[in-house]
């Protein structure tokens, strides 16, 4: 089927074969492959980055000769929307074509676009410099885009598998070297000069990439190893599954720890509310997801079914399994639902009880390990299908639709009172006779269509949320980046060489060691992340980190907001250096919590989708992470600058304002725009890490019955 990953060849990797991306007669070498990642990827990675540095310390004297803070604003995105423009384009190209050939001319277009724009920096200021100007950043980004896509499938095929997360991390350490080094020559030495040096070295790498051989730069073909061969408990005959075409399996329940008499698909619909169902939502909490009630339509997807088991030891007991989240059950928590303990919290949990030892040897769970699962039905009525829902763990708790709104659905909870009054205790129990037959197929063969192809992107959730987070990971250190010298010079009143150090520090050092600590996180103590579990894990993992960043984020948001209000209310310059040092010491955690999962963010958004799909994939997650990143990183933090700055003047136009407190204010609120965004950062890495929770539950559950069907215990 199309997506597989297995080791059988398919036509578009036979195609890649003969186009020469593809290479199995002759390996490399581990000196030749060390090779390829410390000169191709990574020098030439931060060469890269090195004009983004060179940029941001030339804005002080553009802003001098007439640039405004929006034509400053585009300069620092432009390369970032020629890389938008084209990255996806390169993603298939390089699915077609061999990479020696276009890395040659991207190499060779990349160090004539710096040498151009160094020489027009020479020149006079006009309009029409500055769009020259702007063209040839946008040149840049147009083969930059190229080489982040070859690097990334590149290091993603051929990185030590308990490694990988180091290995592409590595990525975010070169940018950001390139990125400091191209600050320094511009602050400290010459903004034009800056240029004119990378040029030569790009030359240089350009002649040397001319005597490599061809083979060195193909991504090799599809992996003989355990990474497809095994599964996560060591099952041979386990397939490797993924999101994306191949998840078309309706989801198959793991058995409870008891014997069953009888099972069978239901819906539950509350009378209180008709058309209203029992909905196991995918919203995680600490332990278990949420439960409500909501309005829908049942044949769409799995939301409301539940598998009801009678238990053979009381066929009075009943349980119910969500067949959206395989092996989890309607919980009754315990937890206290206000202040009066008449009402407690229902979830969905999964199974897990003290007894799995002995069922490991045949034996059958204590009945009081298990009663949270199991409720007793009492029929209301003489209309058939009509029920009281009793607790088992809680006799004389019912569940009960409250009613009460939630953000979405109704909230739904086991209440302790008497349920022959009213019917918020009064369910329907249908069997579900709907057919759901899961997610389309997409083709991504390189015959399919590029539509096709970002379809099934799109619905890939792990893919979708990673690269998201990966964008708004570089929008936030973008964003700091840019902002950092006009707001050190303009609110504190530093010059460009403490300005380079207290950035160098804050962004440099706390990246790197971020970059160090990171893989000993996600290889060594958490496994990695080529299997589903070690994706839930590694990912959930990043959540923490960026929410830890966010933490950071707010206090300097508060101190920048702060320093921008005081500065417009006293109409001049204000300098206290403590402000400065927790300014200087959170943006050193945010880089560090960000450069931490930066290797495993590319890791798992590499690997969640199948060989075939992976250039296009990375394609596309360097156009999301410079029109949502690197691009509006630079751009919108200006555009909020710009405009505090033009609102102070306009509502006090008569007022003689002292132009070092305007602009000190105007670029503390940009920085502050630019550090507030981390939030927006943790709230995708939050929801990859559900949707990597919800696919180790689906892999999970189809191992089992896989194992179930072909005989094993």
């Amino acid at each position: 089927p199309h997506g597989s990953t297995h080791p059988q060849w398919s036509t578009s990797e036979m195609g890649e074969a003969r186009a020469g991306n593809v290479h199995h007669v002759e390996e490399m070498t581990p000196g030749q492959r060390l090779f390829v990642f410390i000169v191709y990827t990574q020098i030439v990675q931060a060469l890269m980055s090195y004009d983004g540095g060179a940029t941001q310390f030339c804005t002080s004297a553009l802003a001098k000769e007439g640039w405004s803070p929006v034509w400053l604003g585009m300069l620092g995105a432009m390369d970032k929307f020629g890389q938008v423009a084209t990255a996806f384009v390169w993603g298939g190209v390089l699915m077609r074509h061999d990479t020696k050939p276009l890395l040659v001319v991207g190499l060779f277009w990349k160090a004539t676009c710096c040498l151009v724009f160094g020489k027009l920096q020479e020149q006079p200021v006009t309009t029409v410099m500055k769009l020259l100007m702007l063209s040839a950043k946008l040149g840049m980004g147009i083969t930059e885009a190229l080489i982040s896509v070859w690097a990334t499938v590149w290091v993603q095929r051929n990185a030590p598998h308990d490694a990988r997360a180091r290995w592409l991390g590595f990525a975010g350490t070169s940018a950001g070297i390139g990125n400091g080094v191209g600050s320094g020559m511009a602050s400290l030495w010459n903004p034009i000069y800056a240029f004119f040096l990378q040029a030569f070295i790009l030359f240089l790498i350009w002649a040397s990439l001319l005597l490599t051989p061809a083979r060195f730069f193909r991504f090799g073909g599809p992996m003989q190893s355990s990474e497809h061969g095994d599964s996560e408990d060591g099952d041979p005959l386990m397939p490797d599954l993924q999101f994306g075409s191949q998840m078309l399996v309706q989801q198959v329940v793991r058995g409870v720890a008891v014997a069953v008499h009888h099972e069978n698909i239901v819906t539950l619909e509350s009378m209180k509310m008709p058309g209203h169902y029992l909905d196991a939502s995918d919203e995680p909490l600490d332990h278990g997801f949420k439960v409500r009630i909501t309005k829908g339509d049942t044949t769409d997807g799995t939301w409301s079914q539940f598998k009801m088991t009678q238990a053979e030891h009381d066929v009075g007991l009943t349980s119910f399994e969500s067949v959206r989240l395989p092996g989890h059950f309607l919980d009754v928590s315990g937890e206290s639902l206000g202040w009066r303990g008449t009402r407690v919290k229902v979830r969905i949990s999964e199974f897990e009880h003290e007894g799995a030892e002995e069922e490991e040897e045949g034996k059958i769970a204590e009945h009081s390990s298990i009663a949270w699962a199991y409720y007793r039905l009492r029929s209301v009525g003489s209309e058939r299908g009509l029920f009281h829902i009793e607790s088992e763990r809680l006799p004389g708790f019912y569940l009960n639709a409250t009613g009460e709104k939630m953000t979405r659905g109704t909230r739904v909870c086991m209440a302790k009172e008497d349920p022959n009054v009213a019917d918020w205790a009064v369910f329907k129990i249908q069997d579900f006779t709907g057919h759901y037959e899961g997610p389309v197929a997409v083709d991504f063969s390189a015959e399919a269509t590029m539509l096709g192809r970002l379809s099934l992107l799109l619905k890939n959730p792990i893919w979708l949320f990673t690269a998201m987070a990966i964008s708004l990971n570089c929008f936030v250190t973008s964003g700091i980046s840019f902002m950092w010298q006009n707001t050190i010079d303009n609110v504190w009143g530093m010059g460009n060489a403490w300005s380079y150090f207290l950035f160098i520090f804050s962004t440099g050092i706390g990246g790197l060691v971020g970059v160090v600590v990171g893989p000993k996180i996600f290889d060594q103590m958490l496994g990695g992340f080529v299997f589903p579990q070690g994706k839930a894990r590694c990912l959930l993992w990043a959540k923490r980190m960026t929410f830890l960043a966010a933490l950071c984020s707010t206090a300097c948001t508060m101190l920048m907001v702060e320093k921008s209000a005081h500065l417009v209310y006293s109409n001049e310059q204000s300098v206290v250096y403590w402000q400065l040092a927790v300014l200087v010491f959170c943006i050193f955690g945010i880089f560090f919590c960000i450069n931490s999962i930066t290797g495993t963010l590319y890791g798992i958004n590499t690997e969640s989708v199948n060989e075939e799909a992976r250039p296009f994939a990375a394609g596309l997650t360097v156009s999301f992470q410079n029109v949502f990143g690197y691009a509006f990183g630079p751009l919108l933090p200006s555009i909020a600058s710009q405009v505090v700055g033009s609102c102070v003047r306009d509502s006090w136009p008569q007022w003689p304002w002292n132009q070092e407190a305007v602009d000190g204010a105007k670029y503390a609120a940009g920085m502050s725009y630019a550090l507030a965004s981390t939030w927006v950062l943790f709230f995708f890495a939050r929801k990859a890490a559900v949707s990597a929770r919800l696919a180790h539950i689906s892999v999970r559950s189809f191992s089992q019955s896989f194992r179930s069907a072909a005989g094993f215990r």
